[in-house]
């Protein structure tokens, strides 16, 4: 399986590292006790929205997709726990935005879609959300690093596809999980069947 738009390995990596992080201080007391901090779950729509969205960047095939590996409620916690209200704010403007345009385009909800549906919308939105502004045309980086017309949407995507990749579903069925790799091979043969590893040695 591959993402709904690939993304830079190695920038991606980096931001997992700092999300690996935040879990570990997200019941912290400190955070708790400041009062700026949002403790309300997503209401029924925007997870709904959600799911859909994390649905199409990363489907079902012959292997679980971000919905089956539980990456909106993840992203909830995150959301719940973690991130702050300026964020918290941009990501579901950015899922509002998606609905949005599903509105204009379908006439429903994002969330109300037949996949077919779901996919055509997102993969518009895409590519006009991660283009870079007027007068970036030329800017270097990756698709999580370089300027896009939509920062928020490209954090949103970044964080489906992190946390679905350090998922139990992905480390046990999409990539294979190996906490502490052996001895460095300059060369391995590629075959269809050749799979990146993933785990705790990636870091």
């Amino acid at each position: 399986m591959q993402p709904f738009e690939e993304l830079n390995r190695r920038a991606l990596l980096q931001r997992a590292m700092l999300i690996v992080g935040a879990s570990s201080i997200a019941g912290s007391p400190q955070l708790w006790a400041s009062e700026t901090i949002v403790k309300t779950p997503l209401s029924t729509e925007t997870f709904a929205l959600l799911s859909a969205v994390s649905g199409v960047i990363i489907p079902k095939t012959d292997t679980p997709g971000a919905v089956e590996a539980g990456v909106p409620k993840l992203l909830e916690a995150m959301l719940y726990h973690w991130a702050a209200p300026e964020r918290r704010e941009a990501l579901i403007a950015a899922l509002g935005r998606i609905d949005a345009a599903s509105r204009a385009e379908a006439k429903r909800p994002f969330a109300a879609l037949a996949m077919d549906q779901r996919l055509a919308i997102l993969k518009a939105y895409d590519a006009a959300a991660l283009a870079p502004p007027a007068g970036n045309e030329a800017a270097q980086g990756s698709a999580v690093s370089q300027p896009t017309n939509d920062p928020a949407y490209s954090k949103l995507k970044e964080l489906i596809v992190t946390l679905y990749y350090y998922s139990e579903a992905a480390l046990t069925s999409e990539i294979p999980y190996e906490h502490a790799p052996g001895e460095w091979k300059p060369s391995i043969p590629a075959t269809p069947d050749t799979r990146p590893f993933g785990g705790v040695g990636i870091l």
